[in-house]
């Protein structure tokens, strides 16, 4: 495999803060075969966020458009990249020198299968001055069949979209990031590549910085997230025609994420209308009701030591 062009796209929108320093990562990337991003959906701060990607002049693909959502932008940037594979960085993360192209090499590895793959590194946790946050996270390594990685985004975690390096192909299959969404788009993406047959190769060793601070928009709109998850599984219930098929792997692993990740009423809702009593035994839904219970209990202990630890 050819050392193909890697396209680095960088939403950003009020990003004074954290801009500079991000674009800076990008452009340090020592795979040479490089092309920098960056898209300003709309920001409103009086041009402080245009005039810091404006600085790097033609180090950098600028582009300007209305305020839509981060999904908004990344289409856009993606519409207009010229690179074979896309790498997002949002605009207060950032990427170790290498990031690229250490992910280029595994690339290499899978020769002639590697457009039918998407990659992903591991990643670290950043606080607003940049100093490390050590948190507990569960980060997979291997190589993971679609069928897999459906059942670990709907049952165990999202995968961080900064550390992934994805076809370009991959995005015209699903037709990029959904603008209906606005706090679970990546995660529905992700969802969507996997069943659209994509593969998934993940490595541990941390070449992104993920940041945590008090102005991120996903924590303004984090109430957005249940309505959302719920609205996503009654798609994926229809897309899966649960309430007329045979009970599949991938049916059940939705059922079984209605009960991990929704509240009562939505989740006996969706039982009712898409025949959930026919895709699992009644042992089944109070082994997975038990299990809800524990799991929602350590997750809301294990997010207020996290709170009263980084506050």
């Amino acid at each position: 495999m050819e050392r193909p062009l890697v396209s680095i796209v960088i939403p950003v929108y009020n990003g004074a803060d954290y801009l500079k320093e991000s674009i800076e990562s990008a452009l340090a990337q020592t795979y040479e075969r490089v092309e920098v991003i960056v898209v300003n959906d709309g920001s409103t701060d009086s041009g402080a966020t245009a005039a810091i990607a404006r600085s790097f002049g033609n180090q950098i693909r600028y582009y300007e458009k209305s305020n839509g959502g981060v999904s908004t932008a990344l289409n856009l940037g993606i519409e207009n990249m010229r690179g074979e594979w896309f790498s997002w960085l949002s605009h207060d993360d950032l990427y170790e020198p290498d990031k690229v192209n250490n992910q280029v090499q595994e690339l290499q590895k899978l020769g002639d299968q590697a457009q039918n793959y998407i990659l992903s590194c591991g990643t670290k946790l950043i606080n607003e001055a940049g100093a490390p946050i050590h948190r507990p996270r569960r980060q997979l390594k291997g190589l993971y069949k679609d069928e897999a990685m459906f059942d670990y985004l709907l049952l165990k975690a999202c995968l961080s979209g900064c550390a992934l390096l994805i076809p370009k192909q991959a995005f015209e299959q699903v037709g990029g990031f959904p603008t209906t969404y606005r706090y679970i788009q990546d995660w529905v993406c992700w969802v969507d590549m996997a069943l659209a047959g994509y593969q998934f190769k993940l490595t541990t060793t941390p070449h992104s910085k993920t940041r945590i601070h008090e102005k991120q928009q996903t924590k303004k709109i984090a109430d957005l997230a249940p309505i959302e998850t719920a609205r996503f599984f009654e798609q994926l219930l229809v897309r899966l025609d649960a309430q007329n098929s045979v009970t599949t792997p991938q049916i059940k692993t939705v059922f079984k994420a209605v009960y991990r990740s929704t509240e009562p009423e939505v989740r006996e809702d969706l039982l009712k209308r898409f025949a959930g009593n026919r895709h699992l035994s009644e042992f089944e839904q109070k082994k997975l009701q038990t299990s809800s219970f524990i799991y929602h209990r350590v997750l809301m202990l294990y997010r207020g030591m996290m709170n009263l630890r980084y506050r």
